[in-house]
């Protein structure tokens, strides 16, 4: 084996490149090796790549992933799905949430990931994400998770309830530079934002252009479709702007003042609407929100930016899912 050498100046650009990697890996959170630190805490970049070679090794559902190049969507939700548990672990213990041995052995006795994901492209590449994540991390971790999800929301969901101020963006501009419904809603959300005293007449302008938009909108949380009991504007802190789509199949987006939150509310006298397992652990989640909102989270720019409009992770602050912005005060009040 022979030794290469380098001459001084090639020794300073190696040198000056592997710092600048490090850099890049290591700006954001202060462990190098950090893939997220939660007030504190750090979860390791080896602890998501661990899960992503897992998921490569063992799904062949992952094979349309890497061939399109999206393998990252992949380590996006791991990283996700490992900052929930932080979450929830804590939240639990607040709540005095527990999931039982008898309970989580019978739901891993029951196989809920046994079956094998499509490999035929039929699953979004979200969707197919976070199942292949599911199957890669340790399975009683991920029961357990989903317990305590589905324990959160069946505690809080019918006392949730939200007043909120809002107006919808239902349509795109058709002009000669077109703005996109997520860029429309981002400009409302900042409108708001920027004056909340003049909200009201923003909405009053809407709804006479025929939108719908209302002031002190209340929306309970357990008579909602699931999907929008799941969203963000039921996770936001009072104050707050949000702006959303309400889901993928419907073409508009809601911009909403969130004008006050009730854990406690009471009158659901009309029945609630059915709600899936799948549902109730995605409502568990956002119920999350506020306590994430209080956490230190910091990810590193090697997978994105925390997003709470989608509770998970996302590529930029450019493509989050939707808007949270925080109430002015918010700094002063931590």
């Amino acid at each position: 084996m022979t030794t290469a050498k380098l001459r001084p100046a090639g020794l300073i650009v190696v040198l000056t490149s592997l710092v600048m990697a490090l850099t890049a890996c290591g700006s954001g959170p202060s462990q190098v090796n950090s893939a997220v630190i939660i007030d504190g805490r750090s979860i390791s970049v080896d602890d998501v790549q661990a899960i992503l070679d897992k998921v490569v090794k063992e799904q062949p559902a992952a094979r349309p992933l890497a061939q399109q190049h999206k393998l990252d969507l992949v380590a996006r939700e791991a990283l996700g799905q490992l900052v929930v548990h932080e979450l929830v672990t804590k939240v639990a213990r607040e709540e005095n949430i527990t999931a039982s041995r008898d309970d989580v052995a019978a739901a891993m006795d029951q196989d809920p990931f046994g079956k094998e994901v499509p490999t035929d492209g039929s699953v979004p590449p979200e969707a197919l994400a976070a199942q292949l994540v599911y199957r890669a991390r340790d399975l009683r971790d991920t029961v357990t998770d989903q317990i305590l999800l589905a324990q959160l929301a069946d505690k809080q969901l019918d006392g949730l309830k939200v007043t909120m101020d809002y107006t919808t963006i239902a349509s795109d501009d058709a002009g000669a530079a077109p703005e996109s419904m997520k860029e429309k809603a981002e400009a409302k959300a900042h409108e708001f934002a920027d004056d909340p005293d003049k909200v009201a007449e923003l909405i009053a302008a809407d709804a006479d252009a025929g939108m719908d938009a209302k002031v002190a909108g209340e929306f309970l949380a357990g008579q909602l479709d699931p999907t929008l009991a799941s969203s963000v504007m039921f996770g936001a802190s009072e104050g707050s702007v949000v702006a959303f789509q309400p889901s993928a199949d419907q073409a508009f987006w809601v911009v909403g003042l969130i004008r006050s939150r009730e854990t406690d509310a009471t009158g659901q006298a009309t029945q609630p609407p059915q709600v899936s397992a799948d549902q109730i652990v995605a409502i568990g989640r956002r119920l999350l929100q506020p306590t994430a909102d209080r956490s230190d989270i910091r990810i590193s720019p090697r997978y994105g930016v925390w997003d709470p409009s989608a509770m998970g992770v996302a590529p930029s602050e450019a493509e989050t899912a939707g808007v949270v912005l925080p109430p002015a005060d918010a700094d002063t009040q931590q």
